[in-house]
């Protein structure tokens, strides 16, 4: 797949329910009270040079995720950048050689070098992965209860084992590797559909305040109504327009040239048809609809944070998607996780050791 091509050009200002909080005291994987403390939050303001951060970057990548049954481009709308361009060359080359040599045994689960499964993820690049990280929920003109209170998600995220699927990509087996970090709330004004410079003015204002580099992640929430897009394109999340309807969510990161290097996911409103999680499920649409979505961009953000690393490059069919694309269900109904003993409805992350979408290490 070939990601879109769009002219490297400045930005104007880039521009359901609500259920009960789940229970704070729990037998198994309770939310302890350092994570109440630190979802009552930090309040950010624009600033002069948040507003300037938009012209003050040079790397800059996404990568979408697609609504369910869709078969839409899943790459950046975005220029690629210089590193970028490096790995989806490297890996083209490896997949053109890999096709060469392919025998019908490749298709076999466990097949031995050099033979390879088609789906599962290879980083030839050796581009950089996310060992250890705080996760820093931004809330957007609403409360944390308007997602259903996801710093609850990412704690028993953390501290479960369906974390540790990571292991074989990063390379390190310790726990408690990506625990949550501090939330912050802001007020943004919202016009018309906000744009990758409005993304980009939140992303900095949080990084400036709690900090930049792989160590540091921040998910930014859009409560209901809020659409979003790529500026001059019609690469939107839109619910309430079908025809630019092309993403649910996406992750990034950013080289800001006073901050450095940022990472950031897009968490538009999940409980919406084409991004929500069918019913019933254990905690309702809007809990496990964000928290399904949340996960996807989180793991894909420590697997691949600047695309240059971890894709399924063997299968023209997914070429170029990543650990959470390959594993998305179309029909809407995914996998009960048992998450630090707290069950959850979300999405499964593809494994090399299984060659498959797994819950589990």
């Amino acid at each position: 797949m070939n990601p879109y091509q769009f002219p490297k050009i400045p930005v104007l200002a880039i521009p359901a329910i609500l259920l009960a909080v789940l229970p704070l005291a729990q037998t198994a994987g309770a939310q302890n009270a350092a994570s109440v403390k630190a979802d009552s939050g930090v309040r950010l303001q624009i600033s002069p040079a948040d507003k300037d951060s938009p012209f003050n970057m040079k790397e800059h990548h996404v990568h979408l995720f697609s609504p369910r049954s869709s078969t839409v481009e899943r790459h950046s709308p975005l220029p690629q950048t210089e590193a970028v361009s490096e790995a989806r060359k490297i890996a083209a080359a490896r997949a053109s050689s890999l096709a060469a040599s392919t025998t019908d045994s490749t298709s076999i689960p466990g097949v031995p070098a050099p033979g390879y499964y088609p789906a599962d993820l290879s980083n030839p690049a050796g581009g950089p992965v996310v060992t250890t990280a705080k996760s820093h929920p931004v809330y957007v003109n609403c409360a944390a209860s308007c997602w259903g209170d996801p710093l609850i998600f990412l704690d028993h995220l953390d501290d479960s084992n369906f974390m540790h699927i990571t292991d074989q990509y990063v390379g390190s087996t310790a726990n408690d590797r990506y625990k949550e970090g501090n939330s912050s709330s802001i007020t943004y004004p919202v016009f018309t559909a906000l744009t990758d410079n409005d993304i980009l003015q939140i992303a900095h204002a949080a990084a400036k305040v709690h900090g930049s580099g792989y160590g540091h992640i921040y998910h930014l929430f859009f409560p209901s109504g809020v659409d979003i897009c790529f500026t001059g394109t019609t690469v939107c999340y839109s619910p309430d327009n079908p025809a630019t309807f092309v993403f649910c969510a996406y992750h990034g990161s950013v080289d800001f040239k006073d901050l450095g290097h940022v990472l950031f996911t897009v968490e538009p409103f999940q409980d919406v048809p084409g991004c929500s999680i069918n019913q019933p499920s254990p905690n309702g649409s809007l809990i496990d609809s964000t928290s399904s979505t949340l996960g996807h961009e989180l793991i894909e953000t420590i697997t691949d944070p600047d695309g240059t690393a971890w894709i399924a490059l063997n299968s023209l069919g997914v070429f170029g998607e990543e650990i959470g694309d390959l594993c998305v269900n179309p029909f809407g109904t995914e996998a009960v996780s048992v998450l630090d003993g707290k069950p959850y409805e979300i999405q499964q992350m593809y494994s090399n050791k299984f060659h498959a979408c797994a819950n589990v290490p």
